[in-house]
């Protein structure tokens, strides 16, 4: 038995989810209209999987734009986050989006969330796959919210479906529990 990996999310459950989170999604944003379309920011690599299935489920206009901001090596936070690229879209007037994979301790989200907000978007919602509110910095407790949740879950290193270790493991089919030190 490989006490490394464990299913926690299997992908029929994520893409049943992805649907419910579209329609409420789409409910919201219904006063959309196609000359302003919503802006969907998804974060890389991560949410890659998360958010092509998500865009595509929509039924409002949206046009998906990308950005990459660093916060983790291996299964630990680096650090504040840093933008490596995306920082300059033109969100002035926009109502945005970001679809995010995990959010954790809330620092990244918060320095995304302040990034755009001081661009002069109209609006900023979260998007996110997982949710890990027992990890949330104290000071990023109810700032950092994400408001479309496809499953919050317990404090545990999680791959597959897009979330990686150190690179590895993206490709999964199912979000898995990882436990790097248990022996194969």
């Amino acid at each position: 038995m490989n006490e490394r990996f464990t299913v926690l999310k299997t992908d029929a459950e994520i893409r049943a989810r992805i649907k419910e989170l579209a329609a409420d999604i789409s409910k919201d944003y219904q006063h959309i209209k196609p000359e302003n379309p919503l802006l969907v920011l998804c974060t890389l690599r991560g949410a890659i999987f998360f958010s092509a299935d998500l865009v595509r489920a929509l039924t409002i206009p949206c046009e998906i734009n990308f950005i990459k901001v660093k916060s983790y090596q291996g299964t630990r936070p680096a650090g504040s986050p840093i933008f490596e690229f995306g920082e300059q879209i033109d969100v002035r007037g926009r109502e945005v989006l970001i679809v995010e994979d995990i959010v954790d301790t809330g620092q990244t989200m918060d320095t995304v969330m302040h990034n755009f907000a001081d661009k002069g978007a109209a609006s900023i919602r979260i998007a996110t796959m997982l949710d890990k509110p027992s990890r949330r910095y104290p000071h990023l407790i109810g700032t950092v919210v994400p408001d479309y949740i496809g499953f919050s879950i317990e404090d545990h290193f999680v791959i597959g479906w897009g979330l990686d270790y150190n690179e590895d493991f993206r490709l999964l089919p199912d979000i898995m529990i990882y436990n790097p030190d248990a022996e194969d």
